[in-house]
């Protein structure tokens, strides 16, 4: 059954799934890190194109913000609460909303509980191929959940609000254009 279809239930479960689903992959993924390797170790995983290389990370993305801990806290935990309210409101509009906002709910989530608990976001994902930053499970849900709603304001929001406004212009009562005479019981026969 395409997500389309699925009735308002089922669309909340699929996005409960995705957040739950997506915090228990980035922790279990950082624990099984955390408890094999030291911070510094390396561990090819496909050689030459992505290793496991154990770091933590104090700040944001790229390490930014890690002498300000405090800022980027309180800046994830009030993005977090936007995104589970716009969440609550629109998770029926379209599901490539609800499951993008899902994803990046669930990655936050998942690098939130890190920063709050360890003071540290744990990374280990390394391309080898291209210079890139050190990621976790997390990243990946917030970078696809960002690019999926980046496309979904693009190209779907259009038509889902020309789709909405044409649900709502049906079922208005269409304006009264002329004045129809009304029956007020007095008849008098002029004639």
């Amino acid at each position: 059954m395409p997500l389309r279809t699925l009735p308002e239930s089922g669309m909340l479960i699929a996005v409960l799934s995705i957040v739950v689903g997506s915090v228990a992959l980035d922790q279990i993924t950082k624990a099984i890190v955390v408890a094999n390797m030291s911070p510094g170790d390396s561990l090819p995983f496909l050689p030459g194109i992505l290793r496991l290389y154990y770091t933590q990370n104090p700040g944001a993305a790229f390490g930014s913000f890690s002498e300000h801990r405090w800022v980027f806290l309180v800046f994830s935990t009030i993005a977090m609460g936007v995104i589970i309210w716009l969440l609550v409101k629109h998770y029926r509009r379209h599901p490539l909303l609800a499951v993008s906002l899902a994803a990046v709910l669930g990655g936050g989530i998942g690098n939130l509980i890190d920063r709050t608990l360890n003071g540290s976001v744990v990374d280990f994902l390394d391309f080898q191929f291209v210079n890139f930053a050190v990621f976790n499970v997390a990243d990946i849900f917030v970078t696809c959940g960002s690019i999926a709603l980046a496309a979904y304001i693009l190209f779907v929001e259009p038509r889902v609000e020309k789709r909405l406004k044409a649900e709502k212009e049906a079922q208005e009562p269409p304006c009264a254009d002329t004045k129809e005479p009304s029956d007020d019981g007095n008849h008098s026969d002029q004639g």
